[in-house]
């Protein structure tokens, strides 16, 4: 297994881990493995069309037929009993069990009412209209029975449970709970409010309602949830559906049957809703509640964002062809919602009092985009906070005025003020135009137009004489991208010798190509031309040099350098200004894939964590720098045992960067590495081999495959077949990496001695253990070499060396290096890490073989329970 890659300006490289060892039976190993496998090729293949599965499944298992039937009996399983989005949970089974009952409750009595006509069917109960008929009054009210079939202890313990949170909530804006009762049958009711009303959807679009009366009306089902949030109350079922509007234009919340209180549950008979028996609405539910995570309010906040897309656009966020659960999660969980204003049509700008879609598209751009998407993002602390602070930002808007959920800049809020403010903004400015007029055209910055001008043409102009000089018809064959660097660097310091700003710019130009092509001594000696040039010249610009030449240290894998250059380059940052800027974010963003790549995990997190934070202050949360840094955060989490939470954020960030750049592309390419770690790591590992195989046709097409970052990938693949116990796979690939050691990757790159390890490890399962103890000792000493005392690289090192002295029954040697090394990765990660765990393994299983039984079952306590 491995850890996912790091990302900067150009995706650095991350070290690797290791897997554990199973210390089970042979005979129950096989069984279990066979099993694992299957639902490992299940869940690689299961989301993928129809017409790909065969070939994957052949891809993954080749020619293992039995396998491949195991697999797709289990995938006709899951279509068979796949959940459709146009059928509540159990509504299929409630519509025929209680069909026939609709006639013959009209007429009857429950308690005090009498049942006047059925008005809707959910997933739980059946709700009447009913009448109060005693001598006490008389009142229309709403009355939801348990559909018979359905009074099991589950169905009926959420009933009680709405009825104990309906009491609970008294708002102008929640449906009111009158009175409660048993039926003659036994099965309990609730009395409520009768609302006469229709979804808010249909009440606004009947009503051709404008976006700003939509926003109010919006507004008040926000105050409703608020209010159930106060009450600790998760309602786990906003859609359009529970939520009536009256004449008056009243909002009413309906349906707290599936609700969850925040409290703790003091009912043990109170199943939880995970898996098969997740009670929502799929269309409206938020990415946890469709992978069953435990719920908070920020489920509710996505859900409101899904209302808001729908009235505003006329449609949901994500729109799937099938009727598949599975093909909504995937939606959900695998791409992010378009911006509201792009996707309206004319039909919804018609229904919202606009002439035109493309009228109603400005409308909603900028303000309404940034509010919709901040409710709607996949990342739990990447949402409102809670459903006060949507309806404020919507306040705001209303008002004129700035929202949070928008980058904070001058001219943002500058705007705002005009729009609130225009006639006297325009006096205003009459009069400042007379007396500051010329300040905008002094002399000095007009000296710096003209010249920033003739250095664009002098750049511009160099490049084409360049690029027009290499054509392939002048030397009847076609020309490398290497060709034409090495000919633009050859000629730069002739032909811009007395023009210096310029060589400066393209001097980086030139040393960000051969970067890009793994050439980072070139890349470096260019670099160092400009850092000279510029400082000859003062300060300015000498910042973003040094980050471009800390990136060149960090590809080489030569740490203690790059971490010098970044910090020398943020004392010159924050010496010449105090205001926060994207550079100061990025260099701090470069120091935490220092320390990660050093083995400082918990500071690798709190650098990625200040340079994560200050990013999303300054930038859309869908920029492409945004999205590095989550993906670094990630990283950081990942190792520190935040496993299920990191591979949720890679999942964001390969969704941000597809939506922002078309495939094939390096970003992507980058982001499919990292998501392919973290699912290794968590032992799936086939979903792990397909991503992989990704990334790796990816980085070939882009790159080549000799570039250092295919490489990176390559040993990474070549770990995860060492997982799935294809050692010659393994061998082979590391072969492959080994092979560019000394060209196109430098010996300290993390590759090197990470396929020696794992080729160590490899050769050992196929009997060579005089070839896996030389890969692993070799593999030791470079990580010695490179890396500081006490990092967990070097212990991870060390404990799969032990692993080997157990093989070969040296088993004191084995005690020598695992008992240390299990320590420090225990100090570091914690016993919980997987990397830990897989060290505890090994020394169980040394004790054990070694017959010291009292030793192993102290270990082995510490070892998680695997199910």
């Amino acid at each position: 297994m491995l850890p996912h890659q790091p990302t900067n300006a150009t995706m650095a490289d991350l070290p690797p881990a290791e897997t554990s060892l199973d210390t089970s039976t042979a005979g129950d190993r096989d069984g279990a493995n066979r099993l694992r496998r299957v639902r490992e090729l299940f869940d690689a293949v299961v989301e993928r069309e129809f017409g790909e599965r065969d070939a994957l499944l052949e891809q993954l298992a080749p020619g293992d037929a039995a396998l491949h039937a195991e697999v797709v009996a289990l995938l006709q399983a899951d279509g068979a009993t796949d959940v459709r989005l146009s059928t509540p949970l159990a509504g299929a089974v409630a519509t025929s069990l209680s069909a026939s009952l609709d006639d013959t409750m009209v007429g009857t009595r429950l308690g005090a009412y009498e049942v006047v006509r059925m008005v809707g069917r959910g997933g739980m109960g059946t709700v009447y209209e009913a009448v109060r008929v005693d001598d006490q009054y008389r009142k229309r009210v709403a009355i939801k029975l348990v559909q018979q079939g359905l009074d099991t202890t589950v169905a009926l313990v959420r009933f009680r449970r709405e009825r104990q949170i309906l009491a609970n909530l008294e708002h102008r804006n929640i449906a009111t709970l009158l009175d409660g009762g048993v039926a003659a049958d036994g099965r309990p009711f609730l009395v409520m409010e009768f609302v006469q009303g229709e979804p808010i959807t249909k009440w606004c679009d009947a009503r051709r309602a404008t976006v700003r009366e939509r926003l109010a009306l919006f507004r008040q089902v926000c105050a409703a949830v608020q209010h159930a949030h106060k009450n600790l109350v998760v309602h786990r079922d906003i859609k359009p559906g529970n939520i009536l509007v009256t004449g008056d234009g009243t909002v009413k919340l309906l349906d707290f049957g599936i609700a969850t209180l925040l409290t703790v549950d003091d009912d043990p008979d109170m199943p939880i809703t995970r898996g098969a028996s997740r009670a929502f609405t799929p269309e409206y539910a938020s990415p946890e509640q469709l992978r069953g995570d435990v719920l908070t309010t920020a489920s509710d906040v996505y859900a409101l964002g899904v209302v808001l897309f729908e009235l505003l656009t006329g449609r949901r966020p994500h729109v799937v062809s099938s009727r598949a659960l599975i093909d909504f999660e995937r939606a959900v969980l695998d791409t992010l919602p378009p911006r509201p204003s792009t996707v309206v049509g004319d039909d919804a700008a018609a229904a919202r009092g606009e002439r035109t879609a493309e009228r109603l598209g400005r409308r909603l751009d900028g303000d309404l985009d940034a509010i919709v998407l901040r409710a709607l993002a996949m990342e739990v602390s990447r949402r409102y906070a809670s459903v006060d602070a949507i309806s404020d930002d919507l306040r705001r808007y209303l008002d004129d005025r700035p929202v949070h959920a928008q980058r904070d800049w001058a001219g943002y809020r500058l705007g705002k003020f005009v729009r609130r403010n225009g006639a006297a903004v325009t006096a205003s400015v009459l009069v400042m135009i007379a007396l500051i007029g010329g300040v905008a055209t002094t002399a000095q910055q007009a000296r710096r137009a003209r010249l920033a001008q003739v250095q664009a043409e002098q750049v511009s102009g160099f490049l084409r004489a360049i690029l027009s000089s290499v054509k392939p018809a002048t030397g009847g064959r076609d020309v490398s991208v290497s060709e034409v660097l090495d000919s633009a660097a050859a000629r730069l310091k002739v032909e811009l010798a007395d023009q210096p700003l310029a060589r400066v710019e393209l001097e980086r130009v030139i040393a960000a190509s051969y970067q890009s092509l793994g050439r980072y001594d070139d890349a470096e000696r260019h670099l160092r031309e400009a850092l000279a040039l510029r400082r000859a010249r003062g300060r300015e610009g000498v910042v973003v040099i040094l980050n471009d030449l800390g990136l060149v240290f960090l590809g080489r894998g030569e740490w203690a350098r790059a971490d010098s250059v970044f910090r020398a380059a943020l004392a010159l940052r924050d010496s010449l200004s105090s205001v926060p800027d994207t550079m100061r974010a990025v260099l701090y963003d470069n120091l935490g894939t220092v320390a990660h790549d050093r083995g400082d995990l918990k500071e690798a997190a709190r650098l990625h964590g200040i340079a994560l934070t200050e990013l999303t202050r300054l930038l859309s949360p869908t920029d492409d720098r945004v999205a590095i840094a989550m993906n670094n955060v990630a990283v950081a989490r990942g190792d520190l045992n935040e496993w299920a939470a990191a591979e949720s954020v890679h999942r964001e960030v390969l969704a941000i960067v597809r939506r922002n750049h078309p495939e094939p592309h390096t970003i992507v390419a980058d982001a499919e590495n990292s998501l392919a770690g973290a699912l290794d790591i968590q032992g799936k590992t086939a979903a792990a081999e397909s991503a992989f195989v990704r990334t790796l046709n990816l980085r070939k097409t882009l790159l080549g495959d000799r570039h250092p970052d295919y490489a990176f990938t390559l040993f990474a693949y070549a770990m995860n077949q060492m997982d799935l116990a294809k050692y010659a796979n393994a061998i082979a690939s590391c072969e492959q990496v080994l092979a560019f050691r000394g060209t196109t990757i430098p010996e300290a790159h993390p590759s090197v001695a990470s396929c020696l390890q794992t080729m160590g490890r490899a050769r050992d399962q196929l009997g060579d253990t005089a070839g896996g103890r030389a890969a692993l000792e070799a593999s030791l000493a470079l990580r010695k070499k490179y890396l500081p005392a006490g990092s967990w690289l070097l212990a991870s090192s060390e404990s799969v060396l032990g692993e080997h002295f157990t093989k070969v029954r040296d088993f004191l040697t084995a005690d020598r290096y695992l008992l240390p090394a299990t320590a420090v990765l225990a100090e570091q990660m914690g016993d919980a890490s997987p990397r830990t765990q897989a060290s505890l393994a090994r020394v169980v299983a040394l004790y054990e073989a070694w017959g010291k039984a009292d030793l192993a079952l102290s270990f082995r306590r510490r070892l998680a329970t695997k199910n």
